[in-house]
């Protein structure tokens, strides 16, 4: 009988192991640029062709490696980083070199060239799909450049699943700032396809945030300190009134590594309260320097989820630290530039005292007692009170509702509600949902027929975006054409707008644009829907009648036509009801 158990080979097991850490160009750089900040270097070079398909270079010059450590770094389970079992659980670098160039070598073409600072020569080899072809001494610089190429070349079926080259770059870009904004102390350089698009010195951190994001934020920054038994928290968040329609200007760092934590992003969010307008996004920046020995980084095979050992009382300090820079800021004031907050390189070759739940209890109360009060004395009467944001329930389907001539007066209640009578009953509608319906039909056709009607701007609105947000822009610029918006790229992070469709005149083509790329992103994580049919369902809510409008005899009748004349006259496209009959029958039982 033929064994059915066999062992894996070298190759297959790295390609594997490939398969977590490495999932797209951008996992590539991260790792790449993980190990050139551990390597202690002052300046690091990113270049990149066909979104990285094609090249991913990083170039650093930090302390470099040996011939035998350059030909170690790409054998599977080595690394420079950790040696003991106690070394797992009180990290302080970034990454692990040896075991992601061992991963990113089985599914690339790698060339990496590498010399220690006091040494004449330096090494060079070639590796393909784990493999080394070449290795030779080679006169290069100090500090190490690796290559990678045609990622993916060996495993077809893994490329296939790459996006297209303006998603592919988004999420590089998204790892290069988190990088820059995890070390302003050292300078970067971006270049995609031959094109420059960062060159970063090495800066105070509120320098470091405006030549990434642009010279509007100087207007907005509030700087945040505080420096417990448990943790100390830097950085800068952003005034209530420029916040955004669209996330993905929310960092957070702990120990210099950037972390996905919506525990602690709903600490920072609970702690603008009221002061937010609807469906906004604050900007922040938030470092946390915490001893290693009290969160564990080895969740996650990218590392970008932690567990913390005291959870509630760092959400605790971390919102209170917040309120409180909100509430002594004076709002009207811009931040002094020459104020120098940035971070130095993290230090912990002794670490913190780990405190006594008393002193943890003496931290979290002197933020208890002036939390709540000083955001009602200073804050309850600037902002009016926001609504919170609508969910979408699953969509549904229904034949259309059969408008029947036979009809009576329809009047509006509440600013909000529609009745009227027909054959059946009473019908009553919510005005926003139908209105929803019919521009959501209006908009189909529009984007079937590429027959959106733009209304020109008088004087073009330039708006700044982030790089990301930009390219996610551009990205989707025909579908947006089609349904009426008419844009250009202007520079680097400038968006013109030309003209918008002409149901969205009334409102401001800034706050459409950034609800649209909140749309694109917010798609893009569920996955549910094809990107147009979010869009369209995103442009019908935000231009439909809101409730507390009130309409004239006009504006009801007018509704009633056009909805009757609809593709579905029950259900909103998000798959709210948009009416329901209300018997005769039922009507005599409620007055029984």
């Amino acid at each position: 009988m033929m064994n059915k158990i066999h062992l894996l080979s070298d190759l297959l097991v790295n390609q594997i192991a490939a398969g977590e850490v490495v999932q797209r160009p951008a996992s590539v750089v991260k790792e790449l640029l993980d190990n050139a900040i551990d390597a202690t270097s002052k300046t690091i070079k990113i270049i990149v062709k066909d979104a990285g398909k094609q090249l991913i270079q990083v170039i650093d010059d930090g302390v470099g490696m040996s011939e035998l450590d350059a030909q170690m770094c790409f054998e599977k389970h080595t690394t420079s980083k950790i040696s003991t079992t106690d070394d797992l659980f009180k990290i302080q670098t970034m990454g692990f070199r040896g075991e992601a160039m061992a991963s990113i070598a089985a599914v690339a073409q790698v060339e990496m060239q590498t010399k220690l600072q006091d040494e004449m020569t330096g090494i060079s080899i070639i590796i393909e799909g784990s493999n080394i072809k070449k290795q030779e001494p080679v006169a290069t610089a100090a500090g190490t450049s690796i290559s990678v190429k045609n990622l993916f070349y060996n495993v077809p079926a893994r490329r296939t699943f790459l996006k297209s080259n303006p998603v592919e770059f988004k999420h590089i870009l998204e790892e290069v700032q988190h990088a820059a904004l995890s070390r302003p102390d050292i300078a970067f350089s971006l270049y995609h396809n031959d094109t420059e698009i960062y060159r970063l010195s090495a800066e105070k951190l509120s320098y470091r945030i405006i030549h990434l994001f642009g010279n509007s934020y100087k207007k907005q920054l509030i700087p945040c300190n505080e420096k417990t038994n448990i943790v100390t928290i830097e950085g800068y968040i952003g005034k209530p009134e420029q916040a955004k329609k669209t996330r993905g200007e929310q960092f957070l760092f702990v120990n210099q590594r950037f972390i996905k934590s919506p525990f602690l992003n709903h600490a920072i969010k609970n702690a603008y309260e009221q002061l937010l307008p609807t469906d906004s996004f604050p900007f922040y920046v938030i470092y946390l320097t915490i001893d290693p020995r009290l969160i564990d980084i080895n969740v996650h095979p990218t590392k970008t989820e932690i567990k913390f050992q005291d959870e509630k009382t760092l959400y605790a300090i971390l919102k209170a630290v917040i309120v409180r820079s909100l509430a002594t800021h004076h709002m009207g004031d811009t931040l002094d530039f020459e104020q120098n907050i940035n971070l130095s390189a993290l230090h912990l070759t002794s670490p913190f005292k780990i405190s006594t739940s008393n002193a943890k209890e003496r931290d979290y109360a002197r933020f208890k007692d002036n939390s709540s009060s000083v955001t009602e004395q200073c804050w309850k009467d600037l902002f009016p009170e926001s609504q919170p944001a609508a969910q979408f329930p699953p969509h549904k389907s229904s034949e259309p509702f059969h408008y029947k001539n036979e009809i009576g007066r329809a009047v509006q209640l509440y600013a909000s509600y529609i009745v009227t009578q027909v054959q059946s009953g009473s019908l009553l509608i919510d005005q926003q949902a139908a209105h929803e319906r019919i521009l959501y039909d209006k908009f189909i056709g529009h984007f079937k027929n590429n027959s959106g009607v733009s209304q020109q701007l008088l004087i073009p609105e330039q708006v700044t975006l982030s790089l990301v947000d930009q390219t996610i822009l551009l990205e989707h610029k025909e579908t947006l054409s089609s349904l009426g918006f008419i844009i250009d790229s202007f520079g680097a992070s400038t968006i013109l707008i030309h003209g918008c469709p002409a149901e969205l005149n009334h409102h401001a083509p800034k706050q459409l644009l950034e609800g649209l790329i909140e749309q694109f992103k917010w798609n893009n994580a569920k996955l549910s829907l094809p990107i147009e049919e979010s869009l369209i369902r995103a442009l019908a809510k935000k231009a439909s009648i809101p409730h507390g409008k009130k309409l004239d005899a006009l504006g009801i009748d007018s509704l009633l036509a056009q909805l009757f004349s609809s593709s579905n006259t029950m259900y909103a496209p998000d798959g709210r009801k948009i009416c329901v009959i209300l018997s005769q029958d039922t009507l005599v039982d409620l007055l029984k």
